[in-house]
């Protein structure tokens, strides 16, 4: 898992899987972990990760207003464990 200091909170920084670039056509993604803390970061990632996968697989099998449902309720966990989800 790759986390980057952006100012002074980290970010998962990773390339977008080649089978989504179909629904996403960015080449790499970074969403904010909403913390200072490197080790914190790190524990968050992998969560933060399966969650945006899940999002991808679900714009790809053609359930768009699921995977607007799925992303909304992704933000509010995120934002329930103190992080905030944003896509760049």
């Amino acid at each position: 898992m790759s986390v980057m200091k952006r100012g002074n909170q980290w970010c998962l920084r990773r390339r977008v899987p080649a089978q989504f670039r179909s629904v996403d056509t960015r080449s790499e993604i970074w969403i904010s972990l909403q913390t200072d803390s490197r080790r914190l970061a790190i524990e968050k990632a992998p969560a933060v990760w399966d969650q945006q996968l899940a999002v991808w697989q679900a714009r790809l099998s053609g359930q768009d207003s699921d995977a607007v449902a799925h992303f909304e309720a992704v933000q509010s966990l995120a934002s329930f464990k103190g992080l905030r989800y944003m896509i760049h």
